[in-house]
């Protein structure tokens, strides 16, 4: 079975350690990096390849949006799920703009982006 590849890019280190101990159960995922901005994310996307890259949408030196519409202009981009406090329809459509293919809450992270990643892995098996 081939896993499912996953960059996980937020600033607070607290959060990713949280997303790490719930993703880290799911023996079809694996995790290949973190980033804390914009930047580290574009790079990483670009050495590690992911299947799915995880991006906050607020951080120091480059967000999420702006990272999120460069990893799209990279060969085969990987899939983008942006996450923020801010869930409403203005960032929503921010982020859709940017080339996001989903946006989560981050008051609700695991319980929206687990169903996300099992219908990614479900598409990808039926590639």
């Amino acid at each position: 079975m081939t896993k499912i590849t996953v960059l996980l890019v937020d600033d607070h280190e607290g959060f990713i350690n949280a997303a790490i101990r719930h993703l880290r159960k799911l023996e079809w995922l694996e995790i290949v990096g973190r980033a804390g901005n914009g930047l580290e994310a574009i790079e990483r996307s670009e050495t590690l390849r992911p299947d799915v890259v995880l991006m906050d949408l607020a951080m120091p030196e480059m967000g999420g949006l702006q990272a999120t519409r460069l990893i799209k202009t990279q060969d085969n981009p990987p899939f983008v799920v942006i996450a923020s406090h801010f869930d409403d329809a203005e960032h929503r459509e921010h982020a859709s703009r940017a080339g996001a293919d989903e946006f989560v809450s981050k008051l609700s992270y695991i319980q929206e982006v687990l169903p996300i990643l099992e219908k990614f892995k479900e598409n990808r098996s039926h590639e």
